[in-house]
């Protein structure tokens, strides 16, 4: 059974342009982007970044790549990239100061792909904890932030952004076609890859002007708005703290963490893991 949407051929895919002309037609970059690294192919965009990043590259440095072929999302796994479809990027943001709450490195671009596919596409969007989309109950785009440390503050913070946009369900690997979707899978219609990517780096310039000037709570309320499945919702939680149990999800702490009321008693705190949602409920639900 393939994913929900029209059937399509292996008609020629036409030109969609993500180079630095066609991004910056109708664009002007505060921060990110206004130096971009185009590639046709890479391994991996963070991993092309954080090379570049350590030859100097000044913050707001986006790396973007028609394809990956190896690349990567959160817990090891694997992000299948095929050429021409998806939007594969990487942006450096070098911190000055140690005030700004690590979480919020996660938090600050799903926030803004979230937004960025609702305004370009219209669809309902959501963030599933901490920085998955889904779309329909499906993946859509990943997010992967990796963290160099500086004497007192974060050195450099690179973010790894990958959507789904117009792959077709033969794009998808047979084992993720019950469980991810693209844009025009969807929507039955294709997208210019250009102004997602565009719109991504607005909502980027937004969020990051919020954390660097001490607002930042705006932006947790704006993840929560998004993130409706982190209160209320039953959940699996598989390995967090090196154990598997079952709860409800009730909201996140100070630093980003999800609270979880246990089935078997107790609210658990879970800063890292995998959170799958449990569809029909728990069969004994916390506190009955």
């Amino acid at each position: 059974m393939t994913p929900e949407g029209p059937h399509f051929g292996q008609a020629v895919r036409p030109a969609d342009p993500i180079t630095p002309e066609a991004v910056h037609t109708d664009y002007t970059p505060k921060i990110f982007g206004r130096r971009i690294l185009y590639y046709d192919s890479v391994d991996s965009t963070n991993n092309t970044l954080r090379r570049a990043a350590s030859r100097g590259e000044p913050e707001g440095t986006v790396v973007l790549a028609n394809e990956q072929t190896a690349g990567r999302g959160r817990l090891n796994r694997t992000w299948v990239s095929p050429a021409g479809v998806g939007i594969y990027m990487s942006l450096l943001l070098r911190p000055q100061s140690g005030g700004i709450p690590l979480f919020l490195y996660t938090f600050l671009p799903a926030v803004a792909t979230a937004r960025a596919l609702r305004r370009v596409s219209g669809l309902p969007v959501f963030i599933h904890w901490p920085n998955d989309l889904t779309l329909r109950g499906r993946k859509i785009a990943g997010i992967l932030t990796d963290v160099r440390s500086g004497p007192n503050h974060p050195r450099e913070v690179i973010i790894g952004i990958g959507i789904n946009v117009n792959n077709m369900p033969g794009d998808l690997p047979p084992e993720l076609q019950e469980i991810a979707t693209s844009l025009t899978i969807a929507a039955g219609r294709r997208y210019s890859r250009a102004s997602i990517i565009q719109a991504l780096l607005e909502e980027l310039e937004r969020g990051y002007a919020l954390m660097k000037s001490g607002t930042s709570m705006d932006l947790v309320e704006a993840w929560r708005k998004l993130s409706p499945s982190h209160q209320g919702t039953p959940v699996e939680v598989v390995g967090g703290r090196g154990k598997n149990f079952r709860g409800i999800t009730r909201g996140i702490d100070h630093d980003g963490a999800l609270l979880i009321e246990a089935a078997h008693g107790g609210v658990e705190r879970i800063a890292f893991g995998e959170i799958r949602r449990i569809r029909g409920g728990l069969q004994h639900a916390p506190g009955s």
